[in-house]
């Protein structure tokens, strides 16, 4: 008896370190949306050596328990075993110490789902250990041999490479709870926005989502009192949490980031939100890598046109495409921002003119570029179905501040930041490098590559690198080796200077070269900062 209490409480506390000790996999697969295939890319991946670690670890703590424990054997079994638990517990507490000086970049987030997934992955963990120790102190009873008896507790040492896959099992079996919850949670959503008489609209597209989501909250704030769902919340649950905060009471105006990763998801989040107006800001390559094809993004986002809605709004660059298969609904229930503009996209702000119930009213804008002329227009013509004034449209406009990571001017010491780093589309990309572009110092850029493009990854990232070749920066910094080959190889074929271009491994030797490189006046743009998960 005394023996299973003692295996169990070794099993115990050895989960508990194991656990903790890899608390960055579970980071990595939450950054994964807890989906299996990211999670193994990433701990598959080269410049990835998590797993590593992992296996030394497992062979440090091997040699080490097994070497003390017969070192010790003059003691009885017990007694050596103990003596060699102090170097096993201390090497773990070691790699819990050492490990956690390789930060992820993305931290990770401590939520409902991820401490129950931790509860669940600690009792795996636990109880194999038990079963992997109770198994050779059978064997070693069975055998009599007292060699046997000084590595029962050998087992625990393989523990550390065992832990993704115990880690996976426990996600399938937690994940399947969670899917039952988060449908309970988003139907109870759904009963409670039917409840409420508000205006409902949704926004659609492969890019400037969050842009044409947050422009509008801003401008129709002039009038109206209105609830967004927060950042990047474009999924079921996002909607959900939303409309059970407590920031959704006695609003007038619901306005809903709505995305895909798979078919089905935009006529999902339709049939929840019913929106009354919408907005479709555009498609591009961006997400390929889940559907396959450029056609099967059109197919997927373009539900956002039969789910119902009064009026959908749709950027310029669909005018052809929603003209041939929609022209019947032309001018009654779909409208194409079709209209032509001057504008004069400075480096620090955007100017132009835009017509408000026929009158040409100029606007100016700390966003920038033409792409933010085109979102603020597409918003505007929502906010005029709406009733809204031209005054109150302007004086929306004049409020609106860049949104965090999607071409966000910021000025430290003199030097020009373009902070970019959300930014994982064509579209944008090619925006952003004329953006960089308008400043009058040296220009830099630091880029992974675009990612998320499936079966045409490469050839938009080569695409890429002949763009930045083109545009002739003074320091171009290649991050990575995820995409970044090519990136290099679309470079070097359209001529780009050699001596400009640079590859680093990770974003921080990328700040160190350009703390010795940048001054004041110069401007760098940081082109999609990668999750770690890529």
């Amino acid at each position: 008896m005394d023996e299973v209490v003692l295996r169990i409480v070794a099993s115990v506390l050895t989960a508990v370190l194991l656990c903790v000790s890899t608390i960055k996999m579970m980071g990595a697969l939450q950054q994964s949306g807890y989906k299996s295939g990211g999670f193994w890319r990433w701990l598959k991946r080269k410049d990835n050596l998590y797993f590593n670690r992992l296996a030394v670890l497992s062979l440090c703590l091997a040699l080490t328990s097994t070497a003390v424990a017969l070192c010790f054997s003059f003691l009885d079994v017990r007694g050596a075993l103990l003596v060699a638990s102090v170097p096993f517990f201390g090497l773990l507490l070691l790699f819990w110490r050492m490990d956690a000086k390789y930060a992820l970049k993305v931290p990770v987030n401590f939520t409902g789902r991820l401490k129950r997934l931790f509860a669940v992955y600690l009792l795996f963990t636990a109880c194999i250990a038990y079963v992997l120790v109770a198994v050779l102190g059978f064997l070693a009873e069975w055998n009599g041999s007292f060699i046997y008896g000084l590595i029962a507790y050998f087992p625990f040492a393989v523990m550390p490479i065992l832990t993704p896959v115990l880690l996976l099992a426990a996600n399938g079996v937690e994940g399947v709870f969670e899917e039952a919850r988060n449908k309970k949670y988003v139907k109870r959503a759904g009963q409670v926005l039917n409840e409420r008489e508000i205006i409902r609209i949704g926004v659609v597209g492969s890019y400037g989502k969050t842009s044409v989501k947050n422009i509008l909250k801003t401008i129709l704030s002039e009038k109206y009192s209105v609830v967004a769902t927060p950042e990047s919340y474009n999924t079921p649950m996002g909607f959900a949490k939303t409309v059970l905060s407590p920031d959704f009471d006695k609003k007038q105006i619901f306005i809903a980031e709505m995305g895909a990763r798979k078919r089905g998801d935009i006529a999902e989040l339709c049939g929840l939100i019913q929106p009354d107006y919408a907005v479709f800001t555009g498609i591009c390559e961006q997400h390929i890598q889940g559907f396959g094809s450029i056609e099967n993004v059109w197919a997927e986002k373009s539900e956002i046109l039969k789910c119902g809605a009064k009026k959908v709004f749709c950027g310029a660059s669909l005018k052809e495409r929603v003209e041939a298969e929609y022209s019947g609904h032309i001018g009654e229930s779909v409208y194409i921002d079709e209209e032509e503009f001057e504008i004069d996209t400075g480096a620090a702000a955007t100017a132009f003119k835009m017509r408000i119930f026929g009158e040409m009213v100029e606007i100016k804008t700390v966003l920038l570029g033409k792409m933010a002329a085109e979102n603020i227009r597409l918003a505007a013509m929502i906010c005029v179905e709406l009733g809204m004034t031209a005054d109150e449209i302007v004086r929306g406009v004049e409020k609106l501040q860049p949104i965090p990571h999607r071409l966000q001017l910021i000025e430290n010491n003199g030097i020009y930041i373009l902070d970019d780093g959300y930014n994982c589309n064509p579209k944008g990309a090619e925006e952003a490098l004329k953006a960089l572009g308008r400043f009058s110092g040296k220009k830099c850029i630091v880029t992974p590559g675009i990612v998320e493009c499936g079966v045409l990854e490469e050839k938009i990232n080569g695409e890429l690198g002949e763009k930045i070749a083109e545009a002739g920066f003074d320091k171009v910094i290649l991050v990575g080796n995820t995409l970044v080959g090519a990136v290099k190889k679309g470079y070097e074929k359209a001529n780009g200077n050699a001596e400009t271009l640079t590859v680093v491994e990770t974003l921080e030797k990328a700040q160190g070269i350009l703390k010795d490189f940048l001054q004041e006046g110069d401007a760098v743009l940081f082109l999609n900062d990668l999750p770690d998960v890529y």
